[in-house]
């Protein structure tokens, strides 16, 4: 089978979301845009990723739990989960590594947690922007332990991207597929020419969206046989996949 993904979503949670992000309207928006997996990565947190799952459970859209872990050098790695049990334990492992610094939501946004009938649950009071005091290497060990794949995001992007942080690629991320932004997408040739060593990688496609009308917008299509986040891993390190951008209007 085909399995249309789009695993890199924020949601209400992360401050930079629009607060139209709940759990339900992402899950609704991703399966009328023919998404078969979806992962809600907040920043540095899971708790709208649980519930999403599910939600989607409910509507036959697979959502995976996941996090936009920001590591102390500033690369963001998405970590994502099968079991919403192990993402719950990821998160309450790495959740007190990330400083104690209030949000303010009138410059940054309100951090919300809802549940599945768009209630809000609580409001996050740590400031999620943030980087762990954990190391890139411990953010990997952590998530692998808990049986997590862990894709650098946007790698070559200004902001947080692993290429740009670090300027280069650690051992332990070698051989898994790496996150090209949608710009980055969009102007590939800059891209390779700037950061060679990105030629010959398994390169896939997300949104990243923080509003509704931006999820599926960047997109993988893995050959799978079924929905499982090993299948997907699977195909990625194989390079079973081919990589979907839509810059279309809204429908």
């Amino acid at each position: 089978m085909v399995a249309a993904s789009d695993l890199h979503i924020h949601s209400a949670l992360s401050p930079c979301g629009s607060l139209e992000m709940s759990p339900s309207a992402i899950v609704a928006e991703a399966k009328r845009r023919g998404l078969q997996a979806i992962a809600v990565t907040d920043h540095n947190s899971v708790e709208n990723a649980l519930i999403a799952r599910r939600v989607g459970e409910r509507l036959g859209v697979k959502v995976f739990c996941g996090m936009e872990a920001q590591s102390v050098e500033e690369v963001h790695l998405l970590v994502l989960f099968e079991d919403p049990e192990e993402a719950r334990l990821f998160w309450e492992e790495v959740y007190p590594s990330l400083p104690e610094i209030p949000n303010n939501p009138e410059y940054f946004g309100d951090q919300v947690v809802v549940d599945e009938e768009e209630n809000i649950l609580r409001f996050e009071e740590k400031l999620l922007l943030n980087s762990l005091t954990l190391s890139l290497g411990e953010i990997v060990e952590i998530g692998r332990r808990r049986r997590g794949w862990v894709v650098p995001a946007h790698v070559e992007s200004d902001r947080f991207g692993l290429l740009v942080q670090l300027g280069f690629i650690p051992p332990e991320l070698e051989e898994g597929v790496l996150e090209l932004s949608r710009w980055g997408w969009s102007h590939e040739g800059e891209v390779f020419k700037t950061f060679p060593d990105l030629v010959g990688r398994r390169l896939v496609a997300h949104s990243d969206a923080h509003y509704l009308r931006d999820i599926g917008r960047g997109r993988t299509l893995y050959e799978v046989p079924d929905l499982s986040l090993a299948s997907l891993q699977k195909a990625g390190r194989e390079g079973s996949f081919r990589v979907q951008l839509w810059e279309g209007a809204v429908e």
